[in-house]
């Protein structure tokens, strides 16, 4: 049996995939297994992996397409390793992450996830993220949504980054939105879960070029039913941090301005939106997202150059 099992859900996309796919292959940990989940039928992606010979590759194939949550689900009922990660098609690992995560797993004495740092890879640049590890100095639901800074990177917890016994992930599994997410808040707030971050870039996530995402994009409205859903799990800070900087910047690229007071209403009944908020909300709606990034390339760019 292999030491770890490897799920990577995909669709449509098989020159991203191979990319992914030679990332895992290239691990410095070889005892591995590596699940490709095909989420509906699409025969080129499935032409594209025949011509992979390595016998640690196995491929499940999605009859009907039924998300990226699901699929890794799919994914991880049929592994048999005694650890699980997972790597969106889209992204690549550097040699040394499984290595370097299971090292640091070793080390814990009670129920752990692994995360690591990410280069983040644009047309216009290239980042570290998260700028802020999480140490769990704050709740995990604060670490996530309660924006401090006017530019995304701060914090992160990302599907690819991801390492964790894979008993765990099975008695939590994904949800349909916001997977991983929803994961991280119930596995440390109902199962006493730690998370780790290895401090080295060991992910490669590439961003902003336009491309459709398997778990990147929802519809802003059913990421107001997961919030609602999730308010048990949530801090007022959280909350509305949620509310005004992912769920805002969603709805506002709808350009559906009859929402805006709508949602802004909504953080503060529920929530205590911070100053930060507020001003990330009617940013969101006021300039273009071309704009934005400009903005925030110029940020990074001057932070790197510190």
């Amino acid at each position: 049996m292999p030491l770890i099992s490897v799920v990577t859900p995909t669709a449509r996309r098989p020159r991203l995939l191979i990319r992914a796919v030679k990332s895992v292959l290239a691990q410095s940990l070889r005892d591995l297994e590596l699940i490709i989940v095909v989420d509906g039928p699409n025969s080129e992606t499935v032409d594209v992996l025949r011509t992979i010979s390595d016998k640690r590759v196995r491929v499940i194939q999605n009859e009907r397409s039924v998300g990226g949550g699901e699929a890794t689900n799919i994914g991880a009922a049929a592994a048999r390793g005694q650890w699980v990660a997972f790597l969106d098609d889209d992204d690549e690992w550097l040699p040394r992450k499984l290595e370097l995560q299971l090292k640091a797993a070793r080390l814990s004495d009670r129920p752990i996830i692994v995360s690591c740092a990410g280069h983040i890879i644009t047309p216009h640049g290239r980042y570290i993220w998260p700028r802020r590890i999480y140490d769990g100095s704050v709740s995990i639901d604060e670490y996530l949504f309660d924006r401090r800074s006017l530019f995304k990177g701060e914090a992160m917890l990302q599907t690819s980054s991801l390492f964790m016994p894979l008993t765990l992930f099975n008695s939590l599994k994904f949800p349909y939105e916001h997977y991983d997410w929803d994961l991280l808040l119930r596995a440390v707030k109902s199962k006493d879960v730690r998370i780790v971050t290895v401090n080295e870039p060991l992910v490669n996530l590439y961003l902003e070029d336009q491309r459709e995402s398997m778990s990147g994009s929802y519809p802003w409205r059913g990421s107001v039913d997961w919030l609602e859903k999730s308010r048990p799990l949530l801090s007022s800070r959280a909350y509305s941090g949620f509310c005004l900087t992912v769920i805002g910047a969603q709805a506002a690229k709808t350009g559906d301005y009859s929402t805006f007071f709508s949602l802004l209403a909504r953080a503060f009944r529920n929530g205590s939106p911070r100053p930060v908020h507020i001003a990330l909300y009617v940013i969101f709606w006021l300039f273009p997202i071309r704009q934005r990034l400009w903005l925030r390339n110029i940020f990074h760019r001057a932070a790197a150059a510190r």
